[in-house]
């Protein structure tokens, strides 16, 4: 089954589908402790700062981080599940994504102060898919029920025909509802990465800024893979862009990695842009990609400046 890429791609700066979307801009893409706490309560007070925004976007990230991360890590289940029913062959096992987790934590989302108002349209889009999931989750729940007990053995799949024809028409309009959240949720994100990066150059902190830079770059490249056909002098172009960047970075131990998992990576997009290599292969090289500075204090990064 298709997925939208984004939601197999570790995001960058935020950890993504292996780790705590908490830590957004300040975790896993490496952390960015260190700071004045005496500056950043005047920051606060002063405005709506890019901190204010990363609090908002948060919860969001969680809800989508673990539903993608399941869908994904389960689809060899998960896909034939879909496919028998719409066949409508007799299921004796099925497999559904947790659609109550994701309510659950859309619902905690919704009732965060921190996020209240701040993106009105990912509140939209998330109030649609709770809308949806109202009458999906105990429908899947019940499902889920029926087939592990093996209730089809007592009512000659009776129920679980009857379940399967609520549940598809269901699942039909909670799909686009939650790719549009989605999109929502990955566009601000995106917003925050540039603020991220504008108010780091402002504070002068030169070698972080090009590391988040080139951390952006590196996703915009994986973002091609969407693509039907990836346009390979715009990919080398922006590999070029990547490879001018790179070498800025500074040779910490924190990344002695990072440099050699960002050259498997391009070295595999480029296998499969010219048809030889697995398109698997390139969201595993991204992701072990963004694994190689989860460790990274953003600090050490200009220590050599203070």
């Amino acid at each position: 089954m298709f997925h939208p890429m984004r939601r197999t791609l570790s995001i960058l700066a935020v950890g993504g589908l292996l780790c705590a979307p908490a830590a957004l801009l300040t975790g896993c893409f490496g952390s960015d402790k260190g700071e004045d706490p005496a500056a950043a309560v005047s920051a606060l007070l002063a405005g709506s700062t890019t901190e204010d925004k990363v609090d908002a976007i948060s919860p969001y990230l969680d809800a989508t981080n673990d539903y993608n991360r399941h869908i994904v890590s389960f689809d060899y289940a998960i896909t034939p599940s879909l496919e028998d029913m719409r066949s409508g062959k007799r299921m004796t096992y099925i497999a559904l994504p947790l659609f109550a987790n994701l309510r659950k934590n859309l619902e905690e989302a919704r009732a965060n102060p921190k996020t209240a108002g701040v993106y009105q349209d990912i509140d939209t889009e998330a109030d649609a898919v709770l809308a949806i999931l109202k009458d999906l989750v105990p429908l899947a729940e019940k499902m889920e029920s029926y087939y592990s007990s093996k209730g089809y053995m007592a009512d000659d799949y009776a129920a679980g025909t009857q379940m399967i024809a609520q549940y598809l028409p269901l699942y039909d309009a909670f799909v686009p509802a939650y790719d549009k959240f989605d999109a929502a949720v990955t566009t601000h994100f995106k917003e925050i990465q540039i603020a991220r990066l504008e108010d780091m150059r402002k504070e002068g902190r030169v070698n972080a800024a090009t590391f988040l830079e080139l951390n952006m770059k590196v996703r915009e490249l994986a973002d091609m893979l969407e693509q039907e056909q990836i346009d390979s002098a715009a990919a080398e172009a922006k590999i070029a862009e990547i490879n001018a960047l790179a070498p800025k970075v500074p040779d910490i131990p924190a990344l002695a990695s990072y440099k050699s998992s960002l050259n498997r990576f391009i070295g595999t997009f480029r296998s499969y842009v010219a048809g030889k290599e697995n398109g698997n292969e390139v969201v595993d090289d991204f992701n072990d990609f963004v694994r190689s500075s989860q460790n990274l204090n953003l600090a050490e990064l200009d220590d050599k400046k203070k």
